[in-house]
């Protein structure tokens, strides 16, 4: 049997990437969805397209679908349930600005959902490969170091992830469009529930930039959350989103860490 990715016991209850009461409260139970993996020469691989209710992995245990992994759904449902639906409710920034409180819990589900996200994946070199360690304190609530959380608003609505253990990074004045931190410690996940995004990403001993356009900046609610909500934080969707972020590196031996 295959080990459960969260404890190491058998893998024997398949488990939703996303909750099958989040994808109810978002509407988008038939939503036709493609997950692949993109490489900077060989493009996307796209596996056959199925609905979200059925987008399911077979790497975790009954004990942990059914106990603290559930768990921390309800409390996702809870907290953000209004953020997901269809339309954006007009009480976001007040709903929002209360998160701040419970940044740790966020990231901990984003972490959830990225691994699970990621044993969806086509396997390939640019597959990330999250420690066990790493997975299995998630359970008992450990967070990696250098983790970092966003959020904003996406001006599409549609549900989308992507995963990657790249990073477009400015070292020392000279660009590089992929960069994969040394020994796979560095990582990205963002998804787009409607018009929520959400982003997590690990990433050590570097500046976290971002590209705008008209001025946009997403709302940083892990490890310190932004004193305020940024005034333009909308984005035309999860790329948009995705692509405005960069690292720079090499600027004065270690750089800081966001």
């Amino acid at each position: 049997m295959i080990p459960c990715v969260f404890c190491g016991a058998s893998a024997d209850s398949k488990e939703h990437v996303f909750a099958k009461r989040l994808f109810k409260r978002a509407a988008a139970a038939r939503l036709p969805v493609v997950s692949g993996l993109y490489h900077e020469t060989a493009g996307t691989k796209k596996r056959p397209s199925h609905f979200l209710d059925t987008f399911e992995v077979r790497c975790v245990c009954t004990a942990c679908n059914t106990q603290w992994m559930n768990d921390l759904e309800s409390w996702f449902e809870s907290r953000l349930g209004c953020l997901i639906e269809p339309a954006w409710p007009k009480l976001a920034v007040a709903l929002i600005d209360e998160l701040k409180k419970e940044g740790p819990q966020l990231a901990r589900w984003l972490l959830k959902t990225a691994i699970t996200f990621n044993q969806a994946c086509i396997k390939g070199a640019m597959r990330v490969e999250f420690p066990p360690q790493v997975a299995q304190s998630l359970k008992v609530g450990h967070l990696p170091s250098y983790c970092w959380v966003d959020l904003a608003y996406s001006k599409l609505s549609t549900v989308g992830g992507v995963i990657s253990k790249g990073f477009r990074v400015i070292d020392g004045g000279k660009y590089n469009p992929n960069q994969i931190f040394s020994q796979g410690v560095g990582f990205r996940f963002a998804v787009q529930i409607n018009h929520l995004l959400l982003r997590i990403a690990r990433t050590p001993g570097v500046n976290v930039r971002y590209l705008t356009r008209q001025g946009e900046l997403p709302m940083r609610l892990y490890p310190t959350p932004s004193p305020r909500i940024p005034e333009h934080f909308a984005y035309e969707d999860i790329m948009d989103f995705e692509h405005a972020v960069f690292l720079e590196t090499g600027l004065s031996g270690q750089g800081a860490v966001p």
